[in-house]
């Protein structure tokens, strides 16, 4: 990477990591600060704005870099309001629901609806970059028959299971898709930095994928365990 570049690096990782701990604060509850709890929150949410600011900066300067070009701007935007989202969508986890969705209460279906949208952006990017429409149908039903059960009650109780395998499936053969795409495009047409050939965007989608895996089978291994 070229060395007038290295500051936006810089820039990215801070304003990646920014958006997340200005929301951890936002959410949280702050007794501490009496009556000024509310400005606190306030400030902190400004500063999740200015933090997808400094990394949406930081992006499209290093864009021609690492994509071989920049891509539209609306798309752009989209982009980064969606990174912003999924660290909000953490933060949510983390304080509202005390790392656990299982007791989320009333702010449980915001964090599922967003959990679908960050389902459905990786079901457009896997058809997007190999075609294969078959797989992201499988991410986009399992999720929708993984998450439905717990607010329509009437539905049968293999629903879940079922949706969780489906879901499943469709996460690993959409990273082998990714990877084989990424494999059979001439690296020499879109340049030596191509995103989905670096070795570090394979590590966080094989750990994202691990991570869902966990979360979502645990509830039912410890079911199944328990005497």
């Amino acid at each position: 990477m070229p060395q007038r570049l290295l500051p936006y690096r810089t820039a990215s990782f801070v304003g990646f990591v920014g958006i997340f701990l200005f929301a951890v604060v936002g959410l949280a509850h702050l007794p501490a600060f009496g009556s000024a709890e509310t400005l606190v929150h306030g400030l902190a949410w400004i500063g999740v704005a200015a933090a997808a600011a400094l990394m949406g900066r930081a992006w499209w300067n290093l864009a021609p870099e690492i994509f071989g070009a920049r891509m539209p701007l609306v798309g752009f935007v989209l982009l980064v309001l969606f990174v912003a989202w999924v660290w909000v969508w953490f933060a949510i986890v983390l304080v509202k629901c005390e790392g656990s969705l299982r007791i989320c209460g009333s702010w449980r279906l915001a964090l599922d609806v967003g959990a679908f949208a960050m389902y459905a952006t990786l079901a457009w990017v896997v058809w997007w970059r190999t075609g294969h429409w078959t797989i992201a149908a499988l991410i986009l039903i399992g999720n929708l028959c993984a998450r439905l059960p717990l607010h329509l009650t009437d539905l049968p109780p293999w629903c879940r299971p079922l949706g969780i395998i489906i879901l499943s499936a469709g996460l690993i053969l959409g990273l082998v898709a990714l990877f084989s795409s990424a494999e059979k495009r001439r690296v020499e047409e879109l340049g030596s930095h191509t995103f989905f050939l670096a070795g570090w965007f394979r590590v966080v989608l094989v750990v994202a994928v691990v991570g869902t895996l966990l979360i979502l089978s645990v509830p039912y291994l410890l079911s199944w365990l328990t005497p």
